[in-house]
């Protein structure tokens, strides 16, 4: 982690970690983050082996063009486009579980 806080759900048990901390999630298991912290969070996403997943965030991401300062998003993400775009690439997004959801209080 480079920035902020986040909480970690891996196969059902939930992490809560800050910058400089190393998450490891073995290959197959159901995973999301959510940041949680008072500042907008940045993440370093690296995955073995490569190919297939790098694909479907370079479909959904936007380019830095000021390489200073990553782009700021705009509003929320378009939720029917990014499970449109995991269903292309076999990635499988559950809804966040009954009574959570996905937005800051």
């Amino acid at each position: 982690m480079l920035e902020g806080e986040y909480e970690f759900l891996d196969d059902g048990g939930t992490t809560r970690a800050g910058a400089g901390s190393l998450i490891y999630v073995p290959r197959g298991n159901l995973h999301a983050h959510k940041d949680v912290g008072t500042t907008i969070g940045r993440l370093l996403v690296s995955q073995t082996p490569g190919g297939l997943n790098e694909r479907f965030f370079e479909e959904l991401g936007e380019e830095a063009w000021d390489k200073t300062k990553p782009p700021a998003p705009e509003g929320p993400p378009d939720v029917e486009k990014v499970g449109a775009t995991a269903v292309e690439y076999g990635i499988e997004i559950p809804p966040p579980p009954e009574g959570q959801s996905d937005k800051r209080a």
